[in-house]
């Protein structure tokens, strides 16, 4: 117990360390020099140096504002990536939302016309290229897209995929067949879910530092670029994360059918016994 509770407190420390403070820090630096900088001296160094000397002045000889100063550092670095990581949960819902509704704004002649925020408009552009995409194809494609992103769009299929081919209900599925996964299978998917996890926390990130940018000009560089990476990482991900769900659900089907008491006359799950599966994780309901 005593090598486990270590080995614990070992990885929970490192990850402490490499989410939250490392960058925190970076942050926190960045927010120093945007106090002492502003927008008049975005970019001279001798006006950094000088208000560093300042700060290196108050705090000579003063063993107790130096302890201070460290842990306020230590302090403002958590918090900054606590920020982070919260603003990463916002940026995954953003990710995965469906939208507002497109709503109808009057004319002078008493007639509407539908409009929407910038949101809307990328829908529809996505959805127009689809569109033109599925007149292409052959055999057409039957998945038009329904959110304003890529991610979201690919994360929804998910479901509504497993449901055109096996009837089932993937939201009631996974978390029954993440119990049949063994160690090697797990990791794959942890893997990719830390790396989409890490992702959208780049683009926690660049919110923070686009907040900076208010007091800062360069912060809003360096926020710009962290969104761009940020939102490409993530786009790549969750594709990796989504294909490892439905291969899950592909491997693990009959397995699923197994556990719950449901014989497959073809050999794998058909609409008929999907539907079947679905009532009994759901309990019936």
């Amino acid at each position: 117990m005593t090598g486990l509770l270590t080995e614990f407190g070992k990885k929970l420390a490192d990850r402490w360390l490499s989410t939250l403070v490392l960058p925190g820090l970076l942050f926190a630096v960045a927010a120093l020099g945007g106090h002492l900088l502003g927008w008049r001296h975005a970019l001279d160094a001798t006006a950094l140096i000088t208000g560093l000397d300042r700060i290196g002045r108050a705090l000579a000889g003063h063993p107790a504002r130096i302890v201070v100063a460290v842990v306020a550092v230590g302090l403002a670095a958590t918090a900054a990536g606590l920020a982070a990581q919260g603003l990463a949960a916002l940026v995954h819902r953003v990710y995965v939302a469906r939208g507002p509704r497109c709503w109808l704004l009057p004319r002078r002649d008493g007639s509407r016309v539908a409009a929407g925020p910038l949101w809307l408009l990328l829908r529809r552009r996505r959805r127009a290229r689809a569109a033109a995409a599925v007149r292409r194809s052959r055999p057409p494609v039957r998945y038009l897209p329904r959110c304003a992103t890529p991610i979201g769009d690919r994360f929804r299929l998910i479901g509504e995929r497993v449901d055109a081919q096996y009837g089932l209900d993937a939201t009631l599925a996974w978390p029954r067949l993440w119990l049949l996964l063994g160690d090697p299978h797990r990791t794959a998917v942890q893997n990719a879910y830390t790396r989409y996890q890490a992702a959208t926390a780049l683009s926690g990130w660049a919110l923070l530092y686009l907040a900076l940018g208010v007091a800062w000009p360069p912060a809003l560089l360096a926020a710009a670029v962290a969104f761009v990476v940020g939102y490409h990482r993530a786009a790549n991900a969750a594709a990796v994360l989504a294909d490892l769900v439905e291969a899950t659900i592909d491997v693990q089907q009959r397995a699923l059918a197994e556990i719950a008491g449901v014989e497959l006359a073809h050999g794998r799950i058909t609409r008929a016994d999907g539907r079947r599966i679905n009532d009994m994780l759901n309990k019936r309901a």
